[in-house]
């Protein structure tokens, strides 16, 4: 009996063997070639094709759909040197279309793609723009901002209205600064109009008279200017003002630009109003009402380290300030109060 069964259990065991040769296999080099096309489709992912992009935005505008160029831009545009907010740079586009009717656009050439940082990337190119039965090439670009896992445009211009802008602004500053005497920089670079490029300021004084006859007299206006290195940036014209420290804030409700302050210097008193500016479409506005602050506040504040305007924590737009007032029984007194933030 024992002789019969050898043969039998014998090819059975051959049978099994063969089978488990012949079954597939998960092997390390499969599983190595699976993961690398993982990450290559991340990759792809989080890094477009930009001169796509760009194709898409030429089309959108050609076509005049504002509802794709309203999910290309970023909530806050530098559009063609002014900061805007999206739907106000939308309705700026769908203006300009309603006007011109035989508007088009197409790009010509390449799109040359630049790494400006991790976050951000400019294109450029020749947009041929017909209009008027007019055709013109423009040297345009757009600048890309990535925004969560999205890449959004945050810049849209051209080289030739940068250049008309530099002009008209160089002109304004000559004009200004004529009677301005006495210069003083500030320390560090900042992004003041949002473009992603940081700028250096100084503030200019007005010239004033060392005689007796003009005692507490400017020889001009008695106001100062502040100025900056980006041409394109006009400069804030302080009124009563022979002199300050612009107090740099940083970019206080998050927009992209950096926000300046100034206690003004006169010749008498230590009571005067604080100013904070904040640039919206290419002019300098006030980012919440001017307050009273004591010089003794502003010594305080520079020996304790802390901010004279700083965000209410979970309440969007608005502002604790940190004020001066005069009390009958204590005298001067400092307080905070909370603000609204007046530009939108």
């Amino acid at each position: 009996m024992k002789t019969k069964l050898f043969p039998i259990i014998t090819l059975l065991l051959a049978l099994t063997i063969a089978w488990s040769c012949n079954s597939p296999k998960t092997t390390e080099t499969d599983e190595t070639t699976y993961n690398a096309e993982a990450i290559s489709e991340t990759e792809t992912a989080s890094t477009p094709d930009f001169a796509t992009l760009v194709g898409k935005w030429n089309d959108a505008n050609s076509t005049k759909d504002v509802g794709i160029l309203s999910n290309l831009y970023s909530q806050s545009v530098m559009y063609y040197g002014m900061r805007m907010e999206k739907n106000e740079c939308i309705e700026n586009k769908l203006a300009f279309f309603n006007k011109k009717p035989d508007f088009k656009q197409e790009i010509t050439g390449e799109v040359k793609v630049e790494n400006i940082s991790a976050d951000e990337v400019k294109c450029s190119f020749t947009k041929t723009v017909t209009v008027d039965g007019k055709t013109t090439d423009y040297p345009s670009y757009l600048q890309f901002r990535k925004v969560g896992d999205e890449w959004k445009i945050s810049v849209e211009s051209d080289l030739v209205t940068d250049e008309n802008l530099a002009k008209r602004a160089e002109k304004k500053k000559s004009i200004l600064t004529q009677q301005m005497g006495e210069r003083t920089d500030v320390d560090g670079t900042y992004d003041f109009n949002g473009d992603g490029k940081k700028e250096s300021c100084y503030i200019l004084e007005p010239k004033k008279y060392d005689d007796e006859d003009h005692f507490m007299e400017c020889e001009g206006e008695c106001a100062c200017l502040i100025m900056f290195s980006d041409s394109n940036i006009p400069p804030i014209e302080v009124e009563n003002c022979i002199g300050g420290n612009p107090h740099i804030l940083g970019d206080l409700d998050g927009n992209g630009t950096c926000e300046i302050g100034i206690w003004p210097w006169w010749w008498t008193s230590c009571w005067h109003t604080f100013y904070i500016y904040t640039l919206v479409n290419g002019e300098w506005e006030y980012f919440v009402e001017p307050f009273s602050v004591h010089c003794n506040l502003l010594e305080d504040l520079e020996s304790s380290g802390e901010q004279i305007i700083e965000p209410v924590p979970g309440k969007k737009g608005m502002f604790k300030i940190r004020y001066s007032y005069f009390d009958d029984e204590e005298g001067i007194m400092s307080g905070t109060t909370n603000v609204t933030k007046l530009t939108k």
